[in-house]
């Protein structure tokens, strides 16, 4: 049997290697690999670099995309509600629907009265007095015409961010 020398200040550099925690370039090693460990260091930080380069890419990608699906987007002072806003009148009161074919939009939009203009407070809503309940079908083709159950005004804010609105 040959007797084993142990030179203790590599055993000790060893242990220490393999305990610190931030040390993982065991890890990219193939098992029998004689490389030496500042080329392993250049490897993993070559990785690294392409690694991060691919994610950089790729965000510039995706970003660009976004960018081009977002121009369609309306200017300032062309969305609908801002077109909502521009045909009112202050002091007078509108129906959902009227404000819509004023503003000649689509009868679909004409929740964007609930959905942007009253939560942005720039119009007040009341119970129309005229409203007399839900016609039948055979009212409305004899041509009666329904009264909307709510009406909605500017006010004082609306009115403000109206006059602020490119012409």
């Amino acid at each position: 049997m040959s007797a084993l020398t142990f030179d203790a200040s590599t055993l000790w550099e060893a242990v220490a290697r393999l305990a610190d925690e931030n040390d993982h370039s065991w890890r990219f090693t193939k098992k029998g690999d004689k490389r030496l460990l500042c080329d392993i260091e250049a490897s993993v930080a070559g990785k690294r670099r392409a690694k991060a380069a691919k994610q950089l890419a790729a965000t510039e990608r995706i970003l660009a995309a976004a960018r081009a699906r977002y121009q369609w987007r309306a200017l300032p002072g062309q969305s609908i509600a801002d077109r909502m806003l521009r045909v009112m009148r202050p002091g007078e009161w509108y129906g959902q629907g009227d404000i819509a074919r004023m503003a000649g939009v689509s009868k679909s939009a004409r929740s964007k009265v609930h959905q942007v203009l009253l939560r942005r407070r720039w119009v007040e809503k009341a119970r129309n007095p005229a409203f007399r309940g839900i016609l039948d079908p055979w009212q409305i083709k004899a041509g009666a015409e329904p009264e909307p159950l709510h009406l909605f005004r500017l006010t004082e804010l609306g009115e403000r961010i109206k006059a602020a609105l490119p012409k």
